[in-house]
């Protein structure tokens, strides 16, 4: 079958435009397809490092002090739970440990339970991958199988980014729904489609005007429509660089908090290892104070040693006292015993003079016979009564004697039970004193451990911040990373809306070439 000229004006200008404009749907495709895909992988990237943020700020109260860490995960854990963003404000974020017990979501009934056994409908335990992965790479993206956001019966993919706070076991979480993103391209695919349909159909219309009327008013009504486009892809194409030059900005004001953020944390970083010198010197002073207050116990417990041996003697000065005070009174039992044998004695004179009264008197009965025998009487009664006298002088001073010496033991014991008695009590309150110092230092020397151990828990402490300090680096160069990529789209997407627009001006004097050819002349 020929094909008239009609029908060839119109192959010859429909299939070339179909088949760029499939090229063009298609391409446009995988380019949308591609970029929503990478911008909701960075949008919930960024959303999951702002949540990060949040919880290192609840740490470094912690580490400050200002908090326990108890109160802090809760407070931690209800901010990153009233965190809600995206196009409808629905998305979320969660919290769960790597065991793995949820710990923040905002279905109160998943909060506190565990999830290992947690199964999609693909058979995934999607919170065991999320721990597994957080914990090996430090973050990811993991797909899977959720409920619908609207139709909770109905079951979609979803893709969620996890990231691991290592310092309280944490994994933290958002996801998007793939659909959304699907919906978002076929919604762009159709719209494509659909001026591709009313450019198509405008076309065909305009053809069959041709073969109805003449090839001039088509031609130049394509011409005019040709122009309009180019006129609205080159705004477009002037659009999308403001947006460029304004999202370079933004760029270039992340990049600029992002390097005042990594000098506040190396004044961090810097203040941190102050800490740690500090540490270590207030460790050096507190074992020198251990040494100087252990030699201060060494000096007690020979105090207490001297005190003992100090009690010691005075137990053997008491039992010497004692030996001496038996020897006055075995003494004394000597001079009792002398008296004892001075009354013999006295008795025995009593006697004597007795029995010279009794001799003189039977002398004076014989006469002049007994006058001898007188004699002898009364020069023994003379004796007598001087023997006598002697022995009651001697009865006096073994009776002044015995009353001093008792006397005299009677003081020397009262003194020496007072002194001994007195000393004992020195010695024994000496002796509590040198204990109650030793318990003191004791005490001194569990103190100074303790402010040891504290002291090198601060030390410790200090090498965790350090540490903090360094994931946080970390994480600025990995923002300022991404910046610099977010800089070199820009920086694309600038160079290929100049593109455009020089296609498009491109665009506009070719039409204005087929004016020139319709009309005859270039229009006005």
């Amino acid at each position: 079958m020929k094909l008239n000229i009609g029908q060839k004006i119109l192959l010859i200008v429909v299939v070339p435009f179909i088949l760029f404009a499939g090229f063009s749907i298609y391409s446009s495709y995988e380019n949308t397809s591609k970029n929503l895909m990478r911008e909701k992988r960075l949008s919930i990237q960024f959303v999951t490092q702002t949540a990060m943020d949040v919880i290192k700020e609840y740490q470094e109260k912690v580490k400050s002090g200002e908090l326990t860490e108890a109160r802090a995960k809760e407070l931690a854990a209800k901010s990153i739970s009233k965190i809600r963003y995206g196009q409808d404000g629905d998305d979320y974020l969660w919290i769960n440990d790597t065991t793995p017990v949820m710990v923040s979501h905002p279905s109160a009934a998943l909060v506190g339970k565990n999830m290992a056994e947690f199964k999609d409908k693909a058979g995934s335990h999607i919170f065991v991958q999320f721990s597994d992965i957080a914990k090996a790479n430090g973050s990811g993206f993991v797909q899977y199988i959720w409920n619908d956001k609207k139709d909770k019966n109905k079951f979609v993919p979803k893709l969620s980014y996890v990231q691991y706070n290592k310092e309280w076991d944490w994994v933290l979480g958002t996801g998007i729904y793939i659909q959304d993103v699907q919906a978002t391209i076929t919604s762009i695919l159709i719209e494509d489609s659909i001026k591709v349909t009313i450019a198509m159909v405008i076309l065909v219309i305009a053809v069959t005007l041709i073969v109805r009327k003449n090839i001039r008013e088509p031609l130049l009504n394509i011409a005019n429509k040709l122009f309009s486009t180019s006129e609205e892809v080159a705004k477009g194409a002037k659009d999308s660089l403001r947006n460029c030059e304004h999202l370079a900005s933004s760029s270039q004001e992340q990049a600029a908090s992002l390097q005042e953020t990594v000098s506040s944390v190396e004044e961090i970083n810097a203040m941190i290892s102050r800490n740690a010198t500090s540490a270590e010197e207030s460790k050096t002073t507190s074992l020198e104070s251990q040494r100087s207050a252990s030699n201060g116990k060494n000096r007690v417990d020979e105090m207490v040693t001297t005190i003992d041996e100090i009690a010691s003697n005075n137990d053997n000065v008491i039992k010497r006292m004692q030996q001496t005070n038996d020897e006055v009174t075995e003494i004394l039992n000597i001079i009792k015993n002398i008296n004892d044998k001075t009354k013999v004695i006295n008795d025995i004179v009593f006697q004597t003079k007795l029995l010279s009264f009794n001799a003189s008197v039977e002398a004076a009965r014989a006469g002049e016979s007994g006058k001898g025998f007188a004699v002898v009487a009364e020069e023994v009664g003379a004796l007598a009564n001087m023997s006598g006298n002697a022995s009651e002088e001697i009865r006096e001073l073994i009776e002044n004697s015995m009353a001093k010496v008792e006397g005299i033991v009677s003081s020397t014991t009262s003194v020496m039970e007072k002194m001994i008695e007195d000393g004992k009590r020195a010695v024994s309150k000496g002796k509590e004193r040198a204990q109650e110092c030793k318990v003191v230092l004791d005490e001194i020397i569990n103190n100074v451990d303790n402010v040891n151990r504290k002291v090198a828990e601060i030390a410790s402490a200090s090498k965790e911040q350090s540490q903090g300090v360094d994931e946080i680096s970390r994480a600025m160069e990995l923002l300022d990373q991404v910046s610099h990529k977010n800089n070199d789209v820009v920086i694309s997407t600038e160079a290929s809306s100049k593109e455009l627009q020089k296609e498009a001006d491109d665009l506009i004097y070719v039409v204005e070439e087929v004016r020139e050819l319709v009309n005859g002349k270039r229009a006005a």
